[in-house]
């Protein structure tokens, strides 16, 4: 059975996308799900984030034909397992590349969870186009509002959900047009503290506020997959 792919995406920067791509794949772990997490963004912020900076190999090596073997895929101290990014990944793959390395992948998954840029390019587009359920964090700004709009015309035809950072804004009335994941996640001093860890602030501060809002909102994306 093909694993289920998560997006996170937002085309505006500073919404949380990594934070949240990161809590989520420790989440969905700790439901018992086998669970692997891609950085799509040749920025690698999410790479450097979980300690995997310069591997031997990463995402734009397999999608540009090397096999993908099990000692491949890098197995996190949070359980999950990573591929990781590099300033290669932005040159110019598709949706059809990263299905057929889904498909290929030596080990099976639940839940393949996609970390992507906040350009407008190749990389966010493909990871868009094999999603089937794309994941929008955002707070109540303009420029999140811009980047939501943005992210909801490249997704038309994929179920879309919002995910409210910091005040809640579901009811403001920019952002009412689109479905609420259950669930939002606070800005919390647990989440810039654990940023100088390798690990999540699920793992850094497990009694936090943070991490259980962000385990209701794995909890809840399950749901919405049918992986509950």
């Amino acid at each position: 059975m093909s694993p289920k792919v998560v997006t996170i995406a937002n085309t505006a920067g500073g919404s949380a996308k990594t934070t949240i791509a990161h809590g989520l794949s420790v989440a969905s772990v700790e439901y018992g799900k086998k669970t692997l997490l891609v950085d799509c963004d040749p920025k690698a912020s999410l790479t450097f984030r979980v300690g995997r900076e310069g591997t031997r190999l990463s995402l734009a090596d397999f999608l540009s034909g090397t096999s993908i073997r099990t000692e491949d895929l890098d197995s996190h101290a949070e359980r999950f397992d990573f591929i990781s990014a590099d300033s290669r990944v932005g040159n110019g793959f598709a949706g059809q590349d990263l299905k057929a390395l889904f498909e290929k992948l030596p080990k099976s998954y639940d839940l393949v969870i996609l970390d992507t840029p906040s350009d407008v390019n190749s990389s966010l587009k493909a990871a868009l186009d094999v999603a089937d359920l794309v994941l929008v964090p955002y707070s109540n700004t303009l420029h999140h509002l811009r980047g939501v709009t943005q992210v909801s015309k490249l997704s038309a035809d994929t179920l879309m959900k919002l995910l409210t950072i910091g005040e809640d804004s579901k009811h403001i009335k920019e952002f009412s047009q689109w479905e609420h994941l259950d669930g939002s996640c606070s800005l919390a001093s647990e989440i810039e503290a654990a940023a100088h860890a390798t690990t999540s602030v699920l793992t850094y501060a497990k009694s936090s506020i943070i991490a259980g809002q962000l385990r209701e909102c794995a909890y809840s994306v399950l749901e919405v997959l049918g992986l509950d």
